[in-house]
Parts: C-alpha cells; sequence; structure tokens
C-alpha cells in the first residue's frame, strides 16, 4: 500500500550535490587549459554579470598579464648577474704576480757610494807608503797626494791641494760622516785624510811616517766635504 504523508508531516529533506568551490574550479579550468588566455577572455562574460566566480578569474587573469609582462621586459642592470672582470694580461718578458704578493723593486744604486768605496779601497792598498812632500804616488804620498789618488781610482778629479780640496764637494757635519769623506784638520786647513767609518781615517802624516790609519780626534778637526 502506497505511503501517504499527513499534511503536517514532510519527505525528509536529501543534502543538496556539493558544488565546487567557484574560485578552485576557475583555477583548476585556469591551469588545465590548453589555451589559458582564450580561458580568461570567454570568462570575462562573467565578470560582466558580477559573479562571484568572475571575480576570482579576474584576478588570475591580471596575474598572468603581470607574469607576460615581466617575461617580455629586458632585465634591469640590478637584476643582471654582475660580470666578472677578466683578469690582466701580463706583458711579454714579465712574470705574473700572485694575488697580494708585494710588485719586486730594483734596488737603488748610489753610484756615489760605489765611488766612494772604490776610493776607501784604494787607500787602504797605499798602507805603509812612505810620505814625501809633493808626492801622487803610486811609490809615496803627502797628505794631498793620498786623497787625490784614492778619489781618481773611484772616478772623481780633485784639486791638488788641501787648501782647494776642502772647497771641492759639499759641506759635510762631523754625525753625517760617510766613508770616502775628506777630513781636514789644523786651522789652516793643512792636513787632509780619507775617512773610513768608525771615527778612523787614513792619510799620510808626515815625513818619517807612513800612510797609516789614525782616529780623527787625533789631530784638530777642522771640518769635511763629501767629493762625487
Amino acid at each position: 500500500m502506497a505511503s501517504h504523508h499527513t499534511a503536517g508531516e514532510r519527505p525528509p529533506l536529501t543534502p543538496p550535490p556539493a558544488r565546487a568551490h567557484p574560485a578552485r574550479s576557475t583555477r583548476t579550468g585556469l591551469l588545465l587549459a590548453a589555451d589559458p588566455q582564450r580561458y580568461l577572455d570567454g570568462a570575462t562574460v562573467l565578470e560582466r554579470t558580477g559573479s562571484h566566480q568572475a571575480t576570482s578569474v579576474t584576478g588570475w587573469a591580471r596575474r598572468l598579464g603581470s607574469v607576460r609582462r615581466l617575461g617580455s621586459r629586458p632585465a634591469t642592470a640590478a637584476e643582471r648577474a654582475p660580470e666578472r672582470p677578466a683578469p690582466p694580461t701580463p706583458t711579454a718578458g714579465t712574470a705574473p704576480t700572485a694575488p697580494g704578493a708585494p710588485a719586486a723593486l730594483a734596488p737603488p744604486v748610489d753610484a756615489r757610494a760605489a765611488r766612494a768605496a772604490r776610493a776607501v779601497a784604494f787607500a787602504h792598498s797605499a798602507l805603509g807608503k812612505p810620505y814625501a812632500w809633493g808626492a801622487t804616488g803610486p811609490a809615496a804620498y803627502d797628505c794631498s797626494g793620498l786623497t787625490l789618488a784614492a778619489w781618481r781610482a773611484g772616478g772623481v778629479t780633485l784639486p791638488r791641494t788641501t787648501y782647494t780640496q776642502i772647497a771641492s764637494g759639499t759641506r759635510v757635519d762631523w754625525p753625517r760622516l760617510r766613508p770616502g769623506d775628506l777630513v781636514f784638520f789644523h786651522p789652516g786647513i793643512s792636513h787632509v785624510g780619507l775617512y773610513i767609518g768608525g771615527g778612523e781615517m787614513i792619510h799620510a802624516p808626515h815625513a818619517g811616517t807612513p800612510v797609516e790609519i789614525a782616529p780623527l780626534n787625533r789631530l784638530p778637526y777642522a771640518g769635511a766635504t763629501r767629493p762625487g
């Protein structure tokens, strides 16, 4: 027998079928569409209707447009990776220098010091030779004759007498004396020797005494000059 419902009775409610979320379905359709742009163009009709789904689609359309514009424009200087400069190419005849290593510098050459060293070496070779007034060697020497010969061996020509030798070269104070400097004695500048360092000189003192090494403080000091 067919059942009947009274006026106060109602048939049981059946739950409506589940509806897909508009934004989620739109997103899925957009991702699965073979032509996203055509899909979005069609979806603009929904935007005119004011539906919630059209609003979601419009947002995705803006995102797609932004992505396309970003992909089409060239990268700015700040976005590009910095270029590393190429290492310098060593010139011909030079060896590459390791990073952080100091550049090799040629030692300075003191030509004057080399000439003075030759003068001092010559004076040492004359030790023990006799004093003779007016002699310039090689068998004997007087004081200015010895200094004349010594600096001639160093490549420098000096005047002949003590009075003229003190006027040649550069005047030097006692604390700044260097080997090879000419040192003068007595108030009348009547004697000269060759400074060899350590407060000593080589000189030809006087008749009867050969060329010798002596301290500067043995005689009354008058001044000094630096030849060369």
